[in-house]
């Protein structure tokens, strides 16, 4: 669909690669978004990745989709979760930004007064008279399906400017497409609708999901295809998060709420498309409807859904209910923890005090619940949780440390490890704040010391680094996680061991590490090599760009490896990486 753009939240598929083909919108048990919380001073930046942007999104080249889990694809991998999640971790445009500045020859211009900038990016006046009008013109005339999207994707990303008479014409421009018979252009059409984020596109957008007379009209069918009425739930919830206008959002909501209440088609993925979709439009005006500390709200009180309250309060309806789909539902706790993000303290534990107990009795035995609504709830723990000692948050820890050893279901267990990380390193706003941080610590040492086989040290691996990140970027410094993880590095054979060892130590970002990195760039094994360069690359490794440079213009028949030795060159600042390429 336009190369590498990434769908909204948990849809991102790893990798760098485009779906190409028309793959479909993405089913996953969930990935998980950033960890989210109360906006406190000093608490730990959202760890997930913005719900736009090449990965990510969601998102292994292509999409995670339903047939990816019905041929045998190994979701359990640590690579996974990293694919859906790197972005914040790499911050790879901010780094290239960074460094895209001229060398002391060129820094000034002939005149040698004034200063200049020498970049890659092109200026605004050259997107606006270049770029836009021969997009619009390739759109006119070209036939090609790769083509046709990506110009698509490109003008949404660029976003336009209304005309006098308020039209958009980038809106008219890609609207007839809908009506394309290749189902891949017909559904570019409603994401890139979305993506271009105009109140105006909203009614359409809705049509197209409600699979409604005039839906049917803008795709010139007796129906609309379930992909593109998902891509259209897509769309709604990258306007419906963009948007300032209330009603708006309003609007999206009820549509969203009442396709996942009507909605009787056999396909999941429409349904799995707007809750993650609710979960993206949080109502702004919902403060009288949340409750708060000693306020006389009852959480039993049933409040309109198109109120931040109501919306919550109906997706964890949805949840409970058993009738419908289990990869539907295992969406829903990660859509409550993003519509908690960014409240006041007082309000995001008040909600947490009514969702968390849910999350954690579905994770036991009497639940009798499925294994994709555990590995949901499990993640979702973390993204709740945090390290003071509140007694819902020691029991938000206890589950996620015993989850390491009990027979939970194991892909449950491989996000434990991540969810451990976020709830002990985010700053509690109750009783001794940082309380929980030493059992977290020992726990994960402990884990890592282990000779354990299987993916299960990997996820340690990958969550201890996080562990260690996050407490630093709350100005605390962990003492023996570092080396544990060099340690590791230094002895692990296993290949999907050294890449995770290698990404554990780029996300921690101690630069004591560079050197055990660089003593592993003998590595035969493609995957694991090229996390290692990203992983060297994260630390800032300039000393090791030359190795780097060497396996990219060794790696032309490699792409996986090649993308990788690229990422990494660009984390360093490396410019000529694009002639390299």
């Amino acid at each position: 669909h336009g190369g590498t753009y990434r769908g909204p939240g948990d849809t991102v598929p790893p990798g760098a690669g485009g779906a190409g083909g028309g793959a479909g919108p993405s089913t996953p048990g969930p990935a998980g978004p950033g960890a989210p919380g109360p906006s406190t001073p000093g608490a730990p930046s959202p760890a997930g990745p913005s719900t736009g942007g090449v990965p990510t999104g969601a998102q292994a080249g292509g999409q995670l989709t339903t047939e990816m889990l019905q041929t045998g694809a190994d979701l359990t991998l640590w690579t996974y979760w990293w694919e859906f999640n790197k972005d914040p971790y790499l911050q790879l445009k901010a780094a290239i930004n960074k460094n895209m500045t001229t060398g002391a020859e060129d820094f000034f211009n002939e005149r040698g007064k004034t200063k200049i900038k020498e970049t890659l990016r092109p200026s605004e006046e050259l997107i606006k008279q270049t770029v836009v009008p021969a997009l619009l013109a390739t759109l006119q005339s070209e036939e090609n399906n790769d083509i046709v999207t990506g110009c698509m994707m490109a003008l949404a990303k660029i976003g336009d400017t209304k005309s006098e008479t308020g039209e958009s014409e980038f809106q008219k421009a890609i609207t007839p497409f809908l009506r394309n018979k290749v189902q891949e252009i017909s559904e570019t059409a409603a994401i890139a609708l979305g993506i271009l984020a105009n109140d105006s596109t909203v009614q359409t957008l809705i049509d197209l999901l409600e699979d409604s007379p005039t839906g049917r009209d803008l795709v010139n069918k007796k129906e609309v295809d379930y992909r593109t009425r998902a891509y259209a739930a897509y769309g709604l919830a990258l306007t419906g998060k963009k948007t300032p206008n209330l009603e708006v959002k309003q609007k999206i909501v009820d549509a969203l709420f009442r396709t996942l209440d009507t909605e009787k088609t056999s396909s999941k993925d429409l349904k799995v498309s707007c809750v993650i979709a609710l979960g993206l439009v949080p109502i702004d005006s919902a403060t009288a409807y949340e409750p708060a500390e000693g306020g006389k709200e009852s959480k039993d009180s049933k409040i309109p859904r198109i109120y931040r309250r109501g919306q919550i309060q109906a997706l964890i309806e949805y949840m409970q209910d058993k009738k419908n789909h289990e990869i539907a539902r295992a969406h829903v706790p990660t859509a409550l923890a993003r519509l908690c993000e960014g409240l006041e303290p007082e309000r995001f534990e008040a909600l947490k005090r009514e969702i968390a107990p849910l999350l954690l009795q579905a994770t036991t035995k009497e639940a009798k619940e499925k294994p994709e609504v555990v590995q949901s709830a499990i993640y979702a723990l973390g993204l709740f949780g945090d390290n003071d000692a509140d007694k819902l948050d020691k029991d938000i820890r206890k589950t996620l440390i015993d989850a390491a050893d009990s027979r939970i279901d194991e892909q449950a267990k491989y996000f434990s490890r991540v969810a451990l990380a976020f709830a002990g390193s985010r700053v509690g706003t109750g009783d001794e704040p940082g309380a929980g941080i030493e059992d977290v610590r020992k726990h994960f040492l402990e884990q890592i010391g282990k000779n354990t086989k299987g993916n299960i040290r990997s996820w340690n691996s990958v969550g201890a680094g996080l562990f260690g990140r996050k407490l630093s970027e709350s100005g605390q410094h962990l003492e023996g996680i570092g080396d544990a993880l060099r340690g590791v590095m230094a002895d692990v054979k296993d290949p999907k061991e050294i890449g995770s060892s290698a990404i554990a130590l780029g996300i921690l970002g101690e630069s004591d590490s560079k050197k055990a990195l660089q003593d592993k760039l003998g590595t035969k094994d493609e995957e694991a090599l090229g996390y290692i360069c990203v992983a060297l690359g994260m630390l800032g490794a300039n000393e090791a760009k030359p190795q780097i440079t060497d396996l990219v213009e060794k790696s032309k028949y490699k792409p996986a490896l090649l993308k990788q030795t690229a990422i990494a060159l660009g984390l360093l600042g490396d410019k000529n990486v694009v002639e390299k390429l």
